[in-house]
């Protein structure tokens, strides 16, 4: 409260009680003097513009994000009448920084006492632990609010991988690396581009922000937990006052003509050509969230201090419907027997006015309609699809972008206006704003409410019913939580008081602290092009998904240089170069880290044995493409990072067999995939084998008859049986790359062999399975 004290005794009486704001100069007659409790608050906005004044013709000093911690050090009125308040905060640096806000985006905490009766009932609903801590808070703020927790009994991450399936949850492609999936199908890891869904504006949903906006802890706030209140109309609280209040700034707090240009004959879909109409009534305005933003028609500023970026709902198909599937060409089933297909339109051209018709018939709340609409075709109406003018559709209209998605040449607006435009249920053919209004709500009351999917979070999330995972109104990641925040606004601080019920999921085996929204930005790409190893032949041959691999060198081998190449050119790769070695096993990890932080892993298993593949330095790690498509690393370079003992073979050293250390020819190579198939190569003078993924290597040489002579004396076993030092360790009848495989797995020790199968990988009969014994069988694999 303001007072004003002439100076002197009066002011040295106040001056021990009251803050007195005194300036340089004369002392003036009157002195302002003012009492004020500072206050904590939390910023209750995606963006909040920070002002150096109480208004909004003052200059933006900063911006601060939903939830930073501020304390309110004043208020005062601004020259458009609002409630401002001065506020204090540290900035990133440390350093206090005050400035101005409106108050409708400051939220203050309201202190919890502790209330065995509002325990008891949370306890008796069966919400865990993390739930309670934040609906204390709420119940403190709102004690009549009821909280009923709605047991899925879903496994949580089973749930969050349906929902995370590619194509079936997307966000803006402009959204930050980290929402962005890169599972195949989703990503294109070749050129690091994202696959585009509904568009190409929409690509699929990572796994981790589908956890955060899954996870209804996220959302247990006075804002946000509006995506739990069920949809059903109540008369008694959904007011045409309520809506009034709700929809005021935005167009439907307007009127319409409500009159439209088409007799409502069918409109054959367009055939043929390329659709030059790439617009959509989905997410007009919509500020994709942290880390990028589109900024397109219709955009819905709120007011001028704060910038919510919440995107609108993406134009999502009703694949799975639970009453019925629509498309071209695909008749139209009813609707149930207990829920009208037709309504009565009043003829009013108020928007307000058809909402409450269209909610007592639909039996949907007017509230929730509302916020569906202004999601689907922003605040200010500017979507194409109520536009009325779209090309070949003009005199159509689609509010609520039923049935709008991209099918061939059609957009999603097309789409959507071409289903709108067929004689059928549901108040079609849409040709007037108020028969689309009416008739979507009918659509969504029938589809959606009244088959249990009655709050925004089970439109978007369908986890009850036999349906599950499926018949999901919208895709847009974003969507329950965006049109909560629309919804929110229809309840004022009086309808707040009343005993609101909200319908919270609970899954089995939940994290035990609410998911984290992804923060990280930039190229996710985190494979490599290649990896080698100079002078020496891994297996299996690289494949960028491959991510382990084993190498046999002879005990003088003291280290080797390891080559790779990241896929990305905004990749950095480390654990390369010259690699000392120990005795025994080494394992070698190559890191890959991506632009964005994630980094991925690369093993090479490296043993040292007596006997085993010394450098050479005509043999390198030939890639296999794999079904990624990988590409060829690299071939062997300098021999400065391999040394050999005496008596061993190195650069420049004669090897009679123009081969190299691992007993393939000069220039040759097995390549052993992850299924255990191979393909070995061969220099045509030393000899060729093709062989698929599945088949045995077939040796096709100038020595051939001489190899299968000596295969035949050699190999004595038949299907189902091992031999001693016959090398037919898995008892097939066969030798060939297979049991290569598996004796090198055993000698990583990766792999253990039945006596049986020791006794036939013991090729030399020295009573032991090492590197001597690889080597004897891959040339026995070659016809050596």
């Amino acid at each position: 409260m303001r007072k004003y004290k002439k100076a002197g005794k009066m002011a040295a009486i106040l001056a021990g009680i009251l803050v007195i704001n005194s300036f340089a100069g004369p002392i003036s007659p009157y002195i302002d003097t003012y009492a004020y409790t500072n206050k904590a608050a939390t910023v209750n906005a995606t963006t909040l513009n920070v002002r150096s004044g109480p208004g909004t013709s003052y200059s933006i000093v900063t911006k601060l994000t939903n939830g930073a911690s501020v304390t309110v050090v004043n208020e005062k009125n601004g020259s458009d009448g609002a409630l401002w308040y001065e506020i204090r905060f540290n900035n990133s640096n440390g350093q206090a920084v005050t400035g101005y806000v409106t108050k409708s985006y400051l939220k203050f905490a309201a202190v919890y006492t502790s209330n065995a009766d509002f325990e008891s009932k949370l306890s008796a609903q069966g919400f865990p632990e993390s739930y309670k801590v934040r609906l204390r808070a709420l119940h403190a703020q709102y004690p009549n609010w009821v909280f009923t927790a709605q047991k899925t009994n879903l496994d949580w991450n089973t749930a969050v991988k349906e929902e995370s399936l590619v194509g079936k949850t997307l966000v803006h492609t402009n959204s930050m690396s980290s929402w962005k999936s890169t599972e195949n199908g989703a990503y294109d890891w070749n050129n690091s581009t994202w696959v585009g869904f509904d568009g190409s504006s929409w690509v699929t949903a990572s796994q981790d922000i589908v956890k955060y906006y899954m996870d209804p802890r996220n959302f247990l706030d006075e804002t946000n937990v509006f995506q739990f209140l069920t949809h059903t109309y109540d008369s008694s609280k959904h007011t045409l006052e309520g809506l009034n209040t709700m929809v005021k700034g935005t167009f439907l707090s307007g009127s319409t003509s409500n009159t439209g240009t088409s007799q409502g004959s069918a409109v054959t879909p367009p055939e043929g050509g390329s659709s030059t109409d790439s617009g959509s009534s989905t997410g007009p305005g919509a500020n994709i969230g942290p880390g990028g933003k589109t900024e397109t028609q219709g955009s819905s500023s709120g007011n001028g201090n704060v910038s919510l970026e919440s995107p609108q709902a993406s134009i999502t198909p009703n694949h799975t419907a639970v009453l019925m599937e629509y498309g071209p060409g695909a008749s139209l089933t009813g609707p149930s027997a207990d829920s009208p297909a037709t309504g009565t339109t009043t003829g009013s051209g108020s928007y307000t006015n058809m909402i409450m018709n269209a909610a007592t018939q639909s039996g949907v709340n007017p509230y929730v309609l509302a916020a569906m609409i202004i999601q689907e075709q922003g605040s200010a109406g500017t979507g194409k699809s109520i536009s009325g003018t779209e090309s070949g559709y003009a005199g159509y209209y689609n509010f609520f972008n039923i049935e709008a998605y991209q099918s061939g040449n059609m957009t999603a607006v097309q789409r959507g206006l071409w289903w709108a435009s067929q004689a059928g249920n549901y108040e079609r053919p849409w040709n007037t704003p108020e028969k689309s209004i009416l008739g979507g709500a009918l659509y969504y009351g029938n589809n959606y409410v009244k088959v249990g999917q009655d709050t925004f979070y089970l439109k978007k999330y369908n986890v009850q019913g036999s349906n599950l995972y499926k018949h999901q109104y919208m895709t847009n990641v974003q969507g329950a939580a965006s049109e909560a925040a629309v919804y929110s606004k229809a309840y004022n601080s009086d309808m707040k008081q009343t005993a609101l019920e909200f319908k919270i999921p609970v899954y089995n085996n939940m994290p035990e602290n609410p998911c984290s929204q992804p923060t990280g930005d930039g190229n996710p790409n985190n494979k490599l092009s290649g990896l080698s190893v100079d002078g020496f032949v891994m297996t299996p041959s690289f494949d960028r998904d491959t991510r382990e691999y084993n190498l046999i060198v002879d005990s003088g081998v003291t280290s080797i240089k390891v080559n790779a190449s990241a896929l990305n050119s905004a990749s950095s790769v480390s654990g390369t170069g010259t690699i000392a070695l120990q005795s025994g096993n080494n394992d070698i990890k190559v890191s890959v880290t991506a632009q964005n932080g994630n980094v991925r892993e690369y093993i090479l298993h490296v043993v040292r044995q007596a006997n085993g593949p010394t450098y050479n330095s005509g043999s390198s790690t030939p890639a296999n493409p794999g079904s990624s498509g990988g590409n060829s690393s690299s071939g062997g370079s300098s021999s400065s990072g391999s040394n050999s003992s005496s008596g061993s073979r190195g650069p420049g050293a004669s090897n009679s067999s123009s081969g190299d250390g691992a007993g393939t020819p000069g220039g040759s190579s097995i390549t052993i995939a992850p299924d255990g198939s191979s393909n070995i190569s061969v220099q045509a003078s030393i000899g060729v084998v093709t062989q698929g993924p599945g088949q045995s290597a077939d040796v096709t040489s100038p020595a051939q008859t001489q190899a299968q002579t000596q295969a035949q004396q050699t190999q004595s076993s038949s299907a189902g049986t091992v031999s001693k030092g016959s090398g037919d360790i898995n008892g097939d009848g066969k030798v060939n790359s297979l049991d290569v495989l598996k004796l090198q797995r055993y000698i990583l020790g990766l792999e253990a062999l039945s006596e049986a199968g020791k006794a036939a990988a013991d090729l030399n009969g020295d009573g032991k399975v090492n590197s001597q014994d690889l080597l004897l069988m891959q040339k026995k694999v070659l016809g050596m």
